[in-house]
């Protein structure tokens, strides 16, 4: 039993019983109860496909990341997923890894399932090798992109200001006396060209001193990194991060070498995750506003489903976050 035996039986029109399915007006009390009654009859469960059909909606959103184990991700994904489940839409979630042939195989399942709309969590995402696939998806699917950015029509961008958080955390760090830094950075990526971007821009205003380093992502690699540095001899009072992993494999360093933090050193990391409250000391980091991107990124897509004019860039301003380690 289908919606057109569904509508054949109770001699109506499918689209009558497609606003009887969707509790819509527009449909006489009468016809509504004859409809009814063939549907309990049958015990009809809508098939959201064949809904689609008459909507042009399956009220579905394909959210796609790079890796859902990554705290980052994970954050922002379950804002956008819960703040999508309100508004009554389905999600499909795709965890692509960095391949870009994965990345491809992911979009193109998701137009294939024709969502009405596919988020990409990660500037990852914004990526050369991905932009004429994008594009080509992009005319016929909204596409909005978390931390990264496209100009091309029907691509929707929400991004934290990376580059003025780490202007911000060198500004006060600087206010504090601190004028030897290092910036470790884990990735080339859209947010990652603008964190560096912002670290270059700040330290330039001042006459200190600064090295930047570009290491593997997590713990050890900025462990390993910063215990080559002090046995090298450079000598430094603020190290900055991308990622509050990195300043965490910072600062265990710093304690293998009995430095006093922040004392002798102050740590900064990014992204006010769980971890910068759970090390010793609480490390001090800057708030990306991973949810707030994930609730209003959910906020812009409805809109543009709703035929409603939209900015195609939508920039939140990030917070220093003191605690223990400035």
């Amino acid at each position: 039993m289908n919606i057109y035996d569904i509508a054949k039986e109770a001699n109506v029109s499918i689209a009558t019983v497609s606003r009887v399915l969707n509790d819509s007006g527009n449909v006489r009390d009468i016809t509504r109860q004859k409809v009814e009654a063939v549907l309990k009859k049958y015990n009809y469960v809508p098939s959201a496909i064949a809904r689609g059909m008459i909507t042009n909606s399956l009220k579905t959103i394909g959210i796609v990341t790079i890796d859902i184990r990554n705290l980052y991700y994970a954050n922002v994904a379950h804002s956008i997923e819960q703040s999508l489940s309100v508004l009554g839409f389905n999600t499909i979630l795709c965890n692509t890894g960095y391949d870009i042939d994965q990345k491809i195989k992911y979009l193109r399942m998701l137009v294939e399932k024709k969502v009405d709309s596919i988020i990409l969590v990660g500037s990852p995402f914004k990526d050369p090798s991905l932009d004429k696939p994008i594009e080509q998806i992009s005319k016929n699917t909204p596409i909005i992109i978390v931390n990264g950015h496209y100009e091309y029509p029907n691509i929707y961008s929400v991004q934290c200001n990376d580059s003025k958080a780490l202007e911000k955390s060198v500004d006060y760090l600087v206010s504090k006396g601190k004028n030897s830094f290092l910036y470790l950075y884990d990735a080339e990526t859209f947010s990652g060209r603008q964190k560096l971007l912002g670290f270059m821009n700040a330290v330039s205003k001042y006459n200190v001193k600064s090295e930047i380093f570009l290491i593997k992502p997590g713990l050890e690699a900025a462990y390993n990194k910063v215990k080559k540095l002090l046995d090298s001899g450079l000598a430094f009072d603020a190290v900055l991060t991308s990622e509050d992993l990195t300043a965490i494999g910072v600062l265990k360093c710093l304690a293998s070498y009995n430095f006093q933090v922040p004392e002798e050193v102050s740590v900064m990391g990014f992204n006010n995750s769980v971890l910068s409250i759970c090390c010793t000391p609480a490390l001090s980091t800057v708030d990306s506003k991973m949810e707030d991107m994930g609730r209003i990124a959910v906020k812009v897509l409805h809109k543009v489903l709703k035929g409603e004019k939209v900015e195609a860039n939508t920039i939140i301003e990030p917070e220093l976050v003191f605690r223990e380690t400035t």
